[in-house]
């Protein structure tokens, strides 16, 4: 079977799994009831959502500016808010667990930066794992908060509990590797003697910016540490917003409920499924179910976070087009001649010893 067939039969399995799950929460729901809660919305409310969330997306490229800071480049605030919108927009609309976009952010770093391409790749990784580990803290404190007041059913909750927390704590496993000088990417490049010449250059990138991750996590660890809790602090302002979006439908929910609702929804961008499509209407649904509130309340929710994600992928990407195609001003980007660069082999060197 050639890549392109299984390729598409990916996509087509993808689609299928997408169209049942839509499906099975069409059947859930009194469309009336979904038309009368969206219409209900009131035009400032809409702006009042769109603000905080570009809001959101500032606080997120806040902390990938500080991380470029901690390497030595002065990239704008600015600049990095509509990279990551691009970014978003790139890995929101194609499959996988919300990851796709890291790539073009490199590009538009090393196109009208300057930034070198390993330190472009170690400042995104580095931001991707700080994210994930933000993500998936939220994700193990909501499962925790939904079964201490039994918003699960007991046998779910003994069966799937424990198995879902130990998939949640991968992303700190990576970061002690890291941490520890451990380099899987290096090691494999060092003793894979003669790859592919296409994988052999791309496990060679990765294992430049897995060095520079690893050495800037062992030298800046308190704070890199900060930044984990900064990332912790947009959490609460997104249950904020989610819980703001719960009261413009009329839903009082109470503290538990609302993390609840909202794991189940950041549970469903995990699947592979392309923006969570088929997957975010039914666990809202579901969600919403178990709480009393019904099908319709969920799909409505889930509705309007589409909607918000959409648009916010559609700027990203209109946007990212704009300023990648903008020429390169070489020199715009000087690294801070201040600042302690991480070595390559540091870590190498440190576990070796």
């Amino acid at each position: 079977m050639t890549k392109r067939r299984a390729g598409v039969l990916l996509t087509m399995g993808l689609l299928a799994v997408a169209a049942i799950l839509l499906a099975w929460t069409f059947a859930q729901v009194r469309w009336q009831s979904v038309w009368l809660a969206l219409r209900g919305l009131r035009g400032w409310q809409l702006a009042l959502l769109l603000a905080l969330n570009l809001c959101l997306v500032a606080l997120f490229s806040a902390r990938w500016w500080l991380l470029l800071r901690m390497q030595g480049f002065k990239v704008s605030l600015g600049s990095l808010v509509v990279y990551r919108l691009a970014g978003f927009g790139v890995s929101y609309l194609t499959p996988g667990p919300q990851f796709g976009g890291e790539g073009w952010l490199v590009i538009l770093l090393r196109r009208r930066h300057a930034v070198p391409v390993a330190e472009a790749s170690a400042s995104v990784a580095l931001d991707k794992l700080i994210e994930l580990l933000a993500n998936f803290s939220f994700l193990a404190f909501g499962l925790l908060v939904s079964v201490r007041f039994g918003v699960f059913h007991q046998d779910l909750s003994s069966d799937f509990l424990v198995p879902l927390l130990l998939l949640l704590a991968i992303p700190f496993g990576l970061f002690a590797t890291l941490a520890s000088g451990i380099l899987p990417a290096t090691w494999l490049s060092q003793r894979w003697k003669r790859p592919p010449l296409v994988l052999g250059n791309l496990l060679s990138l990765v294992a430049q910016a897995e060095r520079r991750s690893a050495s800037l996590i062992r030298q800046r660890t308190a704070r890199i540490l900060l930044l984990y809790f900064f990332s912790l602090g947009i959490w609460l302002a997104m249950v904020g917003e989610y819980w703001l979006m719960l009261h413009f439908f009329g839903v009082r929910a109470n503290l538990s409920q609302t993390l609840f609702s909202l794991t189940a929804a950041r549970l469903a961008f995990l699947t592979p499924l392309p923006g969570g499509l088929g997957a975010l209407e039914a666990a809202q649904a579901a969600a919403f179910q178990v709480l009393g509130y019904g099908a319709s309340v969920g799909l409505s929710l889930s509705l309007l976070q589409r909607a918000r994600d959409l648009l916010l992928a559609i700027l990203g990407i209109g946007l990212g087009s704009i300023w990648h195609l903008r020429p390169l001003r070489v020199g715009l980007t000087q690294p801070d001649p201040n600042v302690v660069y991480p070595s390559p082999t540091l870590s190498l060197q440190e576990h070796d010893r």
